[in-house]
């Protein structure tokens, strides 16, 4: 028998009791959810507790990041983070959604689906008003729906109807006049779930543990790959913010998520199409990923490049395999027509929430120089938004367009080109005009490799976004302002010191290579 000063579990002694502690608290925060039931009670639902039980687990967690950035990585500290990182997910399985009802809309849409009935060409709404509106008016009923969408609705109609578990569920989908914006690769997955367990929330979110699980596999491959510690992936696997959003919000980000991890995994390798095959995946479950293309054709070029191949066959290859792939997603929905991008027209146009860089700019067209709203337009319905998301583009664009050219395609090991795609993505967050906290987990892997003690301090930070109910629900709505103030003041000012301490560690490093040459 060894003796304790050696044993393995002596020297993870402090992470094993952050560990233990996490999970009380998670065990805490799902007894605490049961006083957040849909509809009722809005006034005492106990935000604060939750909001206190979240900032305690960011500290245990913030620890944590700091434990594994300074010890060298072991095999025993790799399998302690996998299993009480599941044993978190485990404990908050079962619990009630805490301020958040998108699952219902990905509930609904998967078991439309999975009739054989396009979730983009019906609001549910219509299905809601359906025996209502023919009843009310026969005529204008029969005038508006063709047989086969009588039909259609007819099916959703008892699909409402069928238990009590399926009432809820299209009863409680938010927004019901919008179509469904959630793109194909989202609505296969949604319809998989309904068809082996309908109605289900448990169900969803077991599927998206397989989806978070092959995220962890292939965050640690990168760090394997790129010969950092793979105990770094802790930074995302204990992730609250990642764990909150995953398994008790249930927000569907995990999916895209873990294909863009396993996208840059076979990049580096380069396994260029499954590359490319998994980024078009990623882009399917929510589009933004799609901003990285540019990066992943480069990378194929510079292999033809090395090989002495013509540069441009094997990108134009991948650009066709691209495109192919998303038109034949959306083959099985464009029989809707422009109404399969409805919804996600309505949200890009209106949609603006817990914005920080945004909202500067809004206030900059607006204020400073003095636009006028105009008429709706496809975009914007008023100019200094409108302008606001003509500026984020050109800002996205130029810094794609910088990033590319910036060395030449010898010059950017596979390091530089993550911390190019880690670039990238933050900005995507930074500058959306919804910064909801679950859009900044498809950061948190990049934080695995560029562990920047300001974007981690962010995850706990954007935590405070569920104070706006709290101020709604006790009619002091005159807070909610503050909020993104409060969120992202800090992270702006850690950030730009630790940019500052990076470039000034660089000039450091450089006088001394020349000094020693």
């Amino acid at each position: 028998m060894f003796p304790l000063k050696s044993s393995p579990w002596r020297s993870h002694r402090h992470l094993i009791a952050l560990g233990i502690a996490s999970l009380v608290l998670y065990a805490a925060l799902t007894a605490l959810s049961r006083q957040f039931n849909w509809g009722e009670g809005y006034a005492d639902r106990p935000i604060l507790a939750y909001l206190g039980i979240y900032a305690v687990l960011f500290v245990c967690y913030a620890f944590a990041c700091k434990i594994v950035l300074q010890k060298p990585d072991s095999a025993s500290s790799l399998w302690l983070i996998v299993v009480l990182g599941l044993l978190f997910r485990a404990v908050i399985l079962p619990a009630n959604q805490i301020q958040e009802d998108d699952v219902y809309r990905y509930l609904w849409d998967g078991k439309v689906f999975a009739h054989g009935i396009n979730p983009y060409k019906y609001a549910p709404q219509e299905t809601n008003n359906y025996l209502q509106f023919k009843i009310k008016d026969p005529e204008a009923f029969m005038a508006r729906y063709t047989q086969q969408e009588r039909s259609e609705l007819e099916l959703l109609n008892s699909l409402k109807w069928e238990n009590e578990a399926a009432l809820k569920t299209l009863e409680r989908v938010n927004h019901p006049d919008i179509p469904t914006i959630y793109p194909p690769m989202a609505q296969f997955i949604f319809r998989a779930v309904a068809t082996l367990k309908p109605d289900s929330i448990l169900a969803l979110r077991l599927a998206f543990l397989i989806f978070d699980l092959a995220a962890l596999f292939f965050i640690v491959k990168i760090l394997g790959a790129l010969g950092k510690n793979p105990n770094l992936c802790l930074i995302y696997f204990w992730s609250p913010l990642v764990i909150k959003e995953t398994y008790n919000s249930t927000h569907m980000d995990i999916l895209g998520i873990a294909f863009l991890c396993a996208a840059i995994h076979f990049l580096i390798l380069h396994r260029h199409f499954l590359a490319n095959l998994l980024l078009a995946f990623s882009f399917l479950v929510k589009l933004y990923p799609v901003i990285l293309l540019p990066f992943f054709l480069q990378r194929a070029a510079l292999k033809n490049l090395i090989n002495g191949k013509p540069v441009w066959t094997t990108p134009l290859r991948l650009v066709v395999m691209f495109g192919a792939v998303v038109a034949l997603c959306y083959l099985p929905f464009i029989n809707t027509g422009l109404k399969t991008f409805e919804g996600l027209k309505t949200f890009s146009t209106y949609w603006q929430s817990n914005d920080s860089l945004f909202s500067l700019l809004v206030y900059f067209f607006s204020d400073v120089l003095r636009l006028k709203e105009v008429s709706q337009t496809f975009f914007s319905n008023d100019l200094p938004t409108f302008a606001s998301k003509i500026t984020v583009a050109a800002l996205l664009s130029g810094t794609i367009a910088y990033l590319l050219f910036r060395r030449s395609f010898l010059q950017k090991p596979r390091e530089l080109l993550i911390f190019y795609f880690f670039i990238l993505m933050g900005l995507v967050f930074l500058l959306s005009p919804v910064q909801n906290p679950w859009y900044l987990g498809w950061v948190v892997p990049f934080m695995c490799l560029f562990p920047w003690r300001s974007w981690i301090l962010l995850t706990g930070l954007v935590g405070l976004y569920y104070l706006d109910f709290y101020f709604d629900y006790q009619d002091i709505p005159q807070y909610s302002r503050w909020i993104p103030w409060v969120e992202y003041t800090p992270f702006y000012i850690y950030f730009a010191y630790e940019l500052w301490k990076s470039r000034a560690n660089e000039k450091e490093e450089s006088a001394t290579v020349q000094s020693k040459a």
